[in-house]
């Protein structure tokens, strides 16, 4: 039992890319994560990077130097092809640096403003207020900080410059809280979205008329794009984590009853919220080389006789010790055994790693690269990976490009009535699944649901979903012109000039989207390539999209390049 399987996955192919290590406070997780990312750098030739996203940052005293939120190289073995960057990401300052811009916004706002006409209408206030109010929200939510840094390491993946990143995290709780994160911001982003109306209207009463329509748009431009950012990088992270090709949780800890019960706990959160675990370290176990209870009461039985040759001091003490070491050993059995009988490790005991208690602290390069090697029980398996992980790294650093724009841009999909999807992903109701059915509602404001109807077991039922849970199969849009029915056009253009089938301009159009520079740009960014295809359906569509300051740009090079 060890971590052999994670070595051989992360150099059987490029697809592992993230391994989180995490568990209760004092077990050993930096030791842990630090063994694990020289082993997948050393073993499995990867370009590894080392994250602490622990508030309490502790990777500089375990390889007693310093880091910074900058990746620094460390010194790795000079027969490896793979290498080790670390850092250590500031959860204060990242957060002090987002709170900061939204008082900036504020500022803008009332810089200059009327603080009697202020008063006067209490719209200013009612303002300020709300951007207080969000700013002592978004500053104590628990885990905010730590999805900002996965966030960022998510992109460092992506530039290609890493093939793995393994994270050092923050003890259980806040781990747990990270899990529930993307829902809870969400639903607190949507309201700061609906307080938008309210806000620019009290800036058309403060600052009417001359430059103020310009800076108004500026800032309406800044704030929509960072909550914008903050949905998609928190949205990116829940994909992460549930990520089961390419993300591993593993969990560390010591077999006595507080350590062994939190991760039973831990496990069943990591289940509920579809994340992987794949591996548990236990750290710190006496060995069988302990005495055995029937040992230690023969040892104390030839002390009180007298036929061990020892001063009476130092028999004393080495019973004592005996004793200590058998008593610990039979503690430890005891919950290893119990970890080992939950019904959460059964799908993964070949994944439990047994590290025995040293005489030695792990501190400093050499001595973590001595206890990566307790880590894997085959002499080997450097030998047996070597052809593979070269092959491995090779793919790994061909590929790059951006993860989970299109499972995020399929989430954030609307849907209208009439629309043809599919059910997927039910884990209460499974046996909806595949199933297709028809939307009947809008999205539900406060549920962001939909009603889907669907025939089951010859009965009509009506389902209320999630956008996560539904596949678009059909537009109705596209349904009615299959059917024969013509789109409504827009004055003084034809119905032709609309059909995307018999449209010269969207012939022309799709010949200007195979062109190399605006491939890639709509390739990276799904809200380009939502706009497009909404475009090439509807040609007239484009006219909505002029004014948005980000596709803007983009229209006119294609209308150049046209």
């Amino acid at each position: 039992m060890s971590l052999n399987s994670l070595v051989e996955a992360a150099s059987a192919d490029g697809n592992l890319k993230f391994v989180f290590v995490g568990g209760k406070g004092g077990v050993g997780k930096t030791t842990s994560s630090s063994a694990i990312a020289t082993l997948l750098a050393t073993l499995c030739h990867k370009r590894v990077l080392l994250v602490s996203t622990d508030p309490a940052h502790s990777l500089g005293d375990a390889w007693r130097t310093g880091f910074s939120h900058l990746p620094k190289k460390m010194d790795l073995a000079a027969t490896t092809s793979g290498s080790l960057d670390i850092m250590e990401v500031d959860p204060h300052e990242s957060m002090q640096g987002e709170l900061e811009m939204w008082a900036h916004v504020s500022h803008e706002v009332f810089g200059g403003a009327d603080k009697e006409k202020d008063k006067e209408n209490n719209k200013a206030n009612e303002w300020e207020s709300k951007i207080t109010q969000f700013q002592e929200w978004l500053s104590g939510i628990p885990g905010i900080d730590e999805a900002m840094a996965l966030s960022a390491a998510i992109r460092h993946i992506e530039s290609g410059q890493y093939d793995m990143i393994v994270f050092d995290t923050a003890p259980t709780g806040h781990t747990l809280k990270l899990l529930a994160l993307p829902d809870i911001l969400e639903q607190g982003i949507e309201k700061l979205q609906s307080w938008q109306t309210t806000f620019w209207g009290v800036w058309d009463v403060l600052k009417s008329g001359g430059s103020g329509a310009t800076k108004k748009a500026e800032l309406k431009t800044q704030v929509k794009d960072k909550l914008e950012k903050y949905k998609h990088d928190i949205q990116k992270v829940a994909c992460m984590l549930q990520d089961q090709q390419r993300t591993r949780f593993i969990v560390v800890c010591i077999a006595e009853f507080l350590s062994v019960s939190e991760t039973q706990r831990l496990l069943q959160e990591l289940v509920k919220n579809k994340v992987v675990a794949s591996h548990i370290v236990v750290n710190q176990l006496v060995t069988k080389d302990a005495l055995s209870t029937e040992e230690l009461a023969d040892l104390e039985s030839l002390a009180e006789v007298g036929q061990l040759q020892l001063s009476q001091e130092l028999l004393q003490k080495t019973v004592h010790a005996c004793r200590l070491t058998t008593a610990r050993k039979n503690i430890q059995t005891r919950y290893l055994n119990d970890l080992k009988g939950y019904p959460e490790t059964q799908s993964i005991l070949e994944g439990v790693c047994e590290v025995p208690l040293l005489a030695e602290e792990v501190t400093g390069t050499e001595a973590i690269q001595r206890f990566s090697k307790l880590l894997i029980n085959d002499p080997n398996l450097a030998m047996n990976t070597d052809e593979s992980a070269t092959k491995a790294t090779t793919t790994a650093t061909a590929s790059g490009g951006n993860l989970y724009d299109d499972e995020i841009a399929s989430k954030n999909a609307t849907y209208g009535p009439g629309d043809t999807v599919q059910i997927t992903g039910l884990a209460k109701s499974p046996h909806f699944n595949n199933l297709q059915g028809t939307v009947k509602t809008h999205k539900n404001a406060e549920t962001g649901r939909y009603g889907v109807a669907i025939e089951y077991q010859g009965k009509t039922k009506t389902l209320a979903l999630h956008p996560q849970n539904i596949l678009l199969v059909q537009s109705s849009e596209k349904k009615s012109r299959r059917n024969g029915s013509t789109p409504p056009s827009s004055k003084g253009v034809s119905s032709n000039d609309t059909n995307m089938d018999h449209n010269p301009l969207v012939d022309k159009a799709k010949k200007v989207l195979e062109d190399p520079e605006i491939k890639s740009l709509v390739e990276k960014n799904p809200k380009l390539k939502s706009a497009v295809e909404d475009c090439l359906a509807n040609p007239m569509n484009a006219i909505q999209y002029l004014s948005d300051p980000e596709m803007s740009p983009f229209l006119a090079k294609i209308m150049a390049k046209m």
